[in-house]
């Protein structure tokens, strides 16, 4: 099988989860996500990933379209994906008009990243009332969102002459293309969109799923780093055991792609990034402790975090253990050696900082650096 050549060099993009800082309202939140966004936009990053999390203290990115429709309106040239939309929580229909609708309006900047897990605790997951998260009914819906985004029929749609006349009903189901087996559902506008779609995922269960599709693979290692080159290796395997004969579903040559996420803390020195860092070990932390709460200030006693997950400081810093905090020619370099050992295609930059203003600046330094 003929592959296309791979990009020369990986490119970096923003992850964000939208964190609050403790002392600042949820409405500055939210502006500094568009801040941060047209920072991004200016530095040459690649894409806004936006992820998706319910009932949190700390990240105000439940409604995950709505801030990718903000991030796409505040900015000119960055792309905007759902990193990602969590499938046991929403009806794929619904996934297909939403960013199909994005797609139209901003056509070749809206990537759609889709996951398994609620992004929640049970009882929120609970009230979301959709479905379950098993692997094998994963894969089926997305295959029903490529389904839905991909051309439409060529005909026009029929439309009975009862429909014409203005019967009860006739808005509905005027919008519903016929095909040689019947009617068939349609995502309007999202038909024929066909953006690009990314399977999230922080185990070999979600590379599974992207190799057998034929999909790109985002691995979450920025707090499942122990699973990320296993579930790279799997979504390899998988990918190229397919055969000829069964491309991927979006008719793209199955060449592996690769995103991971990573931890990242950039200041003029190694003291002062590292000082910063404290405000994501503290996060981390308190996930890990169900202590949830805002964005912690940054603390001169390095080992501040432990006194929020006590008996499970050995977790935080598995969870943190792919982290890059330094000055940016030292984390670039470093980023840059994770990349050729992973062959990645493209680097999800995770920053927290209490401060948004020194976080925008970290990404700021490290896109200079990385373009130098």
């Amino acid at each position: 099988m003929s592959q296309p050549e791979r990009r020369a060099a990986p490119v970096l993009s923003v992850m964000d989860m939208v964190p609050v800082s403790a002392g600042r309202s949820r409405t500055d939140a939210l502006n500094d996500m568009i801040a941060l966004a047209r920072a991004a936009d200016a530095a040459g990053y690649e894409r806004y990933w936006l992820a998706e999390h319910h009932g949190s203290d700390t990240y105000l990115s439940s409604a995950t379209i709505v801030l990718m429709t903000q991030v796409l309106a505040s900015t000119d040239h960055l792309g905007v994906a759902s990193g990602g939309i969590m499938l046991p929580n929403h009806a794929p229909f619904v996934v297909a008009e939403q960013i199909g609708t994005l797609a139209t309006l901003y056509p070749g900047r809206v990537d759609l990243g889709l996951g398994r897990a609620p992004g929640t605790d049970r009882l929120t997951a609970a009230a979301l009332r959709r479905g379950a998260s098993d692997p094998g009914r994963f894969a089926e819906e997305i295959l029903e969102i490529l389904g839905y985004l991909d051309d439409g029929p060529a005909q026009e749609p029929h439309v009975p002459g009862s429909l014409l006349l203005g019967a009860p009903g006739a808005p509905d189901d005027a919008v519903q293309g016929v095909t040689a087996d019947g009617p068939r559902v349609r995502a309007i506008p999202g038909e024929g969109t066909r953006p690009d779609i990314w399977v999230l995922g922080s185990s070999v269960n979600g590379a599974r799923v992207a190799g057998s599709l034929g999909l790109p693979f985002a691995v979450a290692s920025h707090f499942a780093p122990v699973q990320a080159e296993a579930a790279i290796a799997t979504y390899r395997s998988v990918l190229e055991s397919r055969t000829e004969d069964a491309p991927g579903p979006q008719g793209a040559p199955d060449v592996p792609r690769v995103a991971a996420a990573v931890n990242v803390m950039v200041a003029p020195s190694q003291d002062e990034a590292s000082f910063l860092f404290s405000t994501a070990m503290a996060a981390a932390a308190r996930i890990v402790g169900n202590r949830p709460g805002p964005l912690d200030p940054p603390s001169e006693d390095p080992q501040a975090w432990r006194a929020y997950a006590p008996g499970r400081e050995a977790a935080v810093e598995t969870a943190m253990s792919l982290s890059f905090v330094g000055t940016a020619d030292d984390v670039a370099a470093r980023l840059r050696e994770l990349a050729d050992r992973w062959d990645l295609d493209e680097i999800l930059v995770v920053t927290y900082a209490h401060d948004p203003a020194l976080r925008r600046r970290s990404y700021e330094l490290l896109a200079q650096a990385w373009s130098a």
